[in-house]
Order: structure tokens, then C-alpha cells, then sequence
């Protein structure tokens, strides 16, 4: 396999994350074979948050540039990357429409392969004749699942793609340091029973339904207090909590994400994720290899994975979500009881080294 990956992605988080760790896992199987990735970003990840850890990928020597978000000259930037660091295919993660449209203007009339990896389900669009330009658009893409349940949502809306299934990996390492934070670290008091969820999306990732669930729960005297992670939305989190509970309460504490999430993971006793649309979550396999047992919605991306003490419940169902969560902090000594049974378990099903090296094996056949 000859040349060079650019990797062009709508990725702005204020942390690397497991993304970009897979991307780096990746990239070092490539240059055991004497090959690179090469990094476009969009013009976000220009802010602050994002360019601590870009900073220090340009500091290390690897190739890194910014989209402008216009088409044309987008396109002659690709173009002149393609051309200067010899790239043999380009991959694209998260990228809008618009975006695309600078991918596909940059490689029309070439042969240059284009892998699309779908990160979360495809989604019909409502007009019919949105559909037929978008499979149009999208025909020359090769186009990668990151679990079989959006797999399946590919096959229905794409059906004269080239398409594979490969399952997100999770770098475990990193979720070995983490340090010992407290209630008082969160302005808790003692005795609450914290438990977290991620919430920059808050429909999507059901902060709503966790909130109104939580909220019942303390009505009936449970001690449960909720922090929200979150790397942007901020005032937009705290305004829709608000909208639903009349107030925004105590016991509910919104917080930046981190980079050492595990410290996270570690602390709480339940991890949420009453997300009414994923890909594969990381956060769930995350907290599922951390002492936290994890509650989440039965979405057909979360109802396969295999996360020891793990609760599901009814998508969408409030009470549901209540009783698992009742159920799961009820059963959490079990969990930290068997905790290494339980890391080793998703470790041989998620580990990062299986997604790259089924990645490269794409890569290679792609360019046979």
C-alpha cells in the first residue's frame, strides 16, 4: 500500500477523545509501513478548547490544515494537498453537505478513492427528491459503519454503495490514570449518589429524559444528583433544563468535559445514556470498562453492545428509565465487586487495536 490518508472531519471538541486516538492508533500502523495520515480540519476546530490538542500535533510534526468554509477555494486546498503529500485516498468523518460538496469537487475527474465513515445512522430526508441527489453525490463514496445497526440504516438508503461494518474500538489506556475527586470537588453533599451523562446534544443524548427521571426519583426521596459534561452549549443546556424543571436545581451540576473522562467514570456510580440516536458510543463502553454501571436507552445501537452491568431500558419510556436506574444503583457493589471480570470482558470485544487493523485491511483492499 502505497502513499497517503487525508482524513478530512468536522471535529472540533475541546479534547482529543477516543476519535482522535484511533486516528492515532491508525496512523501508527500506517507508518510501519512506511505511510502517514494527513489532517484537515474544519474551521471550528480553530477555537481555543480544539487547538490545545491541535497545537500540539502541529508541534509534533504532523500534517495539519484548516478548511475556510468556502467550496471553491476548499476544493483547491485538497487539490493541493492530494498533490504535495502524494495521498492515495481520502476519508471523512462528520463532514456536512457543504463540505462534502469541496471533497467531491477537489477529486471529480480523478480516481482517487473516498471512504465515508458514518459515525451515526443514515436518515431519510424528507423530500424524495433530496434523496436521489444525495445517493447521487454520494455514489463514488465507499462508505464504512461504525456498527451494524448503522450499517443496516446504509443498506436501506444506499444500496449501490460499496459498504463494510467495522465497530468503533476504545483506547483502554487511557482510562487506566485517572484521579480522586469527591462530591465536595462538584459542590455535592455528602451522601447524594452522583451519576453522569453527557449532554453538548440534549435531545439526542435524552438529557431531558434523564432530568425528568432524576427528578421524579428525588420527589420519592432518593439522593441522586446529576452532572452534565458537556465541551459546548453550555447556556442552551441550562436553558432547556430549566424549561423543564421551572428551575435549574442543585442537585443538578453542569461541568466542562475533560480529557481524563475516566476520572469521571470512576467517580460516579451510574453512567446515562438515554440517547435516542447513536453510531456505536464510545461513553458507554467507556463507562461500561469503568467502576460505573451504565443505564441506557434500548436504541438498536446500544441493544447489542455487550457491556457488563449494563441496564436497558424502553427508549423514550421516563418510568422506565427510573426503574433501571433504581435497579442499577441498587446492584452498583456488585459491579465494583467484579470490576476486573468486567474490564477484561470489554476489552476482548472493543479494543482499539482490532478497529485498526481491520481498518488498514480496508485501506489495503481498497487500494489493491
Amino acid at each position: 500500500m502505497a502513499g497517503t490518508i487525508l482524513h478530512v472531519m468536522n471535529y472540533a471538541a475541546s479534547y482529543r477523545g477516543n476519535f482522535m486516538d484511533s486516528l492515532s492508533s491508525l496512523d501508527g500502523e500506517l507508518q510501519k509501513e512506511g505511510k502517514q495520515n494527513i489532517y484537515l480540519f474544519t474551521q471550528d476546530a480553530r477555537s481555543e478548547g480544539a487547538m490545545s490538542w491541535i497545537g500540539e500535533m502541529q508541534k509534533s510534526g504532523q500534517v495539519v490544515e484548516f478548511l475556510s468554509g468556502n467550496r471553491g477555494q476548499d476544493a483547491k486546498l485538497i487539490k493541493r494537498m492530494v498533490k504535495e503529500h502524494g495521498v492515495v485516498l481520502v476519508h471523512t468523518h462528520f463532514i456536512t453537505m457543504q463540505q462534502y460538496l469541496a471533497v467531491y469537487q477537489a477529486v471529480l475527474g480523478t480516481k482517487l478513492p473516498v471512504v465515508m465513515h458514518m459515525h451515526n445512522h443514515s436518515k431519510e430526508a424528507g423530500n424524495p427528491v433530496k434523496n436521489v441527489l444525495r445517493r447521487f453525490l454520494y455514489s463514488r463514496c465507499i462508505m464504512v459503519a461504525c456498527s451494524e445497526s448503522v450499517f443496516h440504516s446504509l443498506e436501506r438508503d444506499y444500496p449501490g454503495n460499496e459498504k463494510y461494518a467495522i465497530d468503533n474500538g476504545v483506547n483502554f489506556n487511557r482510562l487506566e490514570t485517572y484521579a480522586s475527586v469527591s462530591n465536595r470537588d462538584f459542590g455535592l453533599p455528602e451522601g447524594e449518589k452522583a451519576f453522569l451523562i453527557f449532554g453538548f446534544d440534549f435531545f439526542r443524548k435524552g438529557v431531558d429524559l434523564a432530568v425528568r427521571a432524576l427528578d421524579k426519583l428525588r420527589k420519592e426521596g432518593h439522593p441522586y444528583s446529576l452532572l452534565v459534561s458537556l465541551s459546548t452549549n453550555f447556556m442552551a443546556v441550562e436553558d432547556h433544563i430549566v424549561e423543564i424543571l421551572g428551575e435549574m436545581p442543585e442537585w443538578v451540576k453542569i461541568i466542562p468535559a475533560r480529557n481524563d473522562v475516566a476520572t469521571l467514570y470512576n467517580y460516579v456510580d451510574l453512567f446515562l445514556s438515554p440517547s435516542r440516536e447513536e453510531g456505536l458510543p464510545y461513553s458507554v463502553v467507556e463507562a461500561g470498562y469503568s467502576k460505573c454501571s451504565v443505564v441506557m436507552s434500548d436504541i438498536s445501537a446500544q441493544k447489542y453492545l455487550k457491556i457488563p452491568y449494563g441496564y436497558w431500558f424502553e427508549s423514550e419510556n421516563v418510568e422506565a428509565l427510573a426503574g433501571q436506574i433504581v435497579k442499577a444503583e441498587q446492584e452498583h457493589g456488585e459491579k465494583v465487586a467484579n470490576w476486573d471480570a468486567a474490564k477484561e470482558a470489554i476489552r476482548e470485544q472493543y479494543v482499539l487495536e482490532v478497529w485498526s487493523e481491520k481498518m488498514m485491511e480496508l485501506y489495503r483492499k481498497i487500494l489493491a
